[in-house]
């Protein structure tokens, strides 16, 4: 009777393994995006981070943003790899 069972169970696993590693989606790599831009510096601090709590991406940073219509005022991009 235990090598019945074992038999049968043996032959479930066999027969579901192709089933299961096919099932099992693909995850596609993080892609670089910039996610904002136009930040002061302790905003973009501020969303680079929760972006980490949430899982919404591991590396992130703040680029300098020189734009054209505010000399002197620098405003900050947030980069980051998303997954």
């Amino acid at each position: 009777m235990r090598r019945r069972i074992t038999a049968l169970a043996l032959l479930a696993v066999t027969a579901l393994a192709p089933a299961l590693v096919t099932s099992t989606p693909a995850h596609a790599a993080p892609t670089l995006q910039m996610v904002y831009s136009y930040l002061p510096y302790d905003v973009c601090i501020s969303f680079g981070q929760s972006g980490v709590q949430t899982g919404r991406w591991q590396t992130w940073w703040c680029s300098t943003h020189y734009p054209q219509t505010y000399p002197g005022y620098y405003t900050y991009d947030l980069w980051a790899y998303v997954n």
